[in-house]
C-alpha cells in the first residue's frame, strides 16, 4: 500500500483503552494513528480506548464519503448486524495489518469492498437524519446535544478524506486541516439548515483542493516499519 502525504487548501464560501496510544481528536490523523494502536486500545480499560472509538467513528465516516461520492452509498436495514460485520472485519484486516496506518488499511483493504453503512453510528449519532440545523443548535446546547455535535464534526473529517479518495486514492488529510474542514462545514450549514450533514459535508468535500504535486511516501505492508 502506498500513501502520500495530502496538501490540500480548504475553500468554501464562508469523537472512545494496554499499551495503546492516546491521541486527542484535535491531533487524530488516520494515516498516522497505526491499526496496531486500534487493536490495543479496543480493551474494556484500555487508555487508549478513546482513540480507539475516534478511529472507528472516522472509518465509518471515511466510508460514507468513499461510497458517496461514487453514488454507491448504501445505507443497512439491519444496523446491529451490518455494524458488527464491518467492525469485525475492521479488527480483521488491523490484525493482519498491524503496522500499517489506519487510513492505509481503510483506503486500501476495507472501501474496496462493499459495505452497509448503519445509520445510527455513535450515541445516537445518525447522519442519515442529522441536520445542519441540528448540528448548529446543538455546538450551544446541553452537553448530550454538544457531545452529538463534536461527533458529527470528527465523523465529517472523515467523510471528506473518504470522498476525496476516491479521485485523489494516495493523499492524507492531515489533523492540522480539520479546523479549516469544521470552520467549512460551519459556514456551509449556517445557511443550509434543512439540509442533512452527510449532503452538506459532500459539497464541502467538492470545495477541498489539491496539490498533486506530493512526493510519493515508500510503500508499506506486513511487517513494515512505515506509518502509511
Amino acid at each position: 500500500m502506498t500513501l502520500r502525504k495530502l496538501v490540500c487548501l480548504v475553500v468554501l464560501a464562508a469523537m472512545m483503552l494496554g499499551g495503546a496510544a492516546r491521541v486527542s481528536a484535535a491531533d487524530f490523523s488516520g494515516g498516522t494513528f497505526t491499526c496496531l494502536d486500534y487493536t490495543n486500545g479496543l480493551g474494556e480499560n484500555s487508555a487508549g480506548r478513546m482513540s480507539s472509538n475516534l478511529a472507528r467513528l472516522w472509518m465509518y465516516g471515511f466510508l460514507a464519503g468513499y461510497y458517496k461520492t461514487q453514488g454507491k452509498l448504501e445505507m443497512s436495514t439491519d444496523d446491529a448486524a451490518d455494524m458488527q460485520a464491518l467492525d469485525s472485519t475492521f479488527v480483521a484486516t488491523c490484525s493482519t495489518y498491524p503496522t500499517n496506518s489506519i487510513f492505509a488499511v481503510v483506503a486500501k483493504a476495507i472501501a474496496v469492498q462493499p459495505h452497509k453503512m448503519p445509520n445510527a453510528i455513535a450515541r445516537d449519532f445518525t447522519p442519515t437524519t442529522y441536520t445542519c440545523g441540528q448540528h448548529l443548535d446543538g455546538k450551544n446546547g446541553a452537553a448530550a446535544a454538544a457531545n452529538k455535535a463534536d461527533l458529527a464534526e470528527f465523523w465529517a473529517f472523515g467523510f471528506v478524506q473518504g470522498y476525496k479518495n476516491v479521485n485523489f486514492p494516495d493523499f492524507e488529510i492531515g489533523a492540522e486541516f480539520r479546523p479549516a474542514i469544521t470552520k467549512s462545514l460551519l459556514n456551509a450549514c449556517a445557511d443550509r439548515r434543512d439540509q442533512l450533514i452527510m449532503d452538506v459535508a459532500a459539497q464541502v468535500a467538492d470545495k477541498v483542493k489539491i496539490d498533486p504535486k506530493v512526493p510519493k511516501e515508500k510503500p508499506v505492508g506486513r511487517g513494515s516499519k512505515g506509518k502509511r
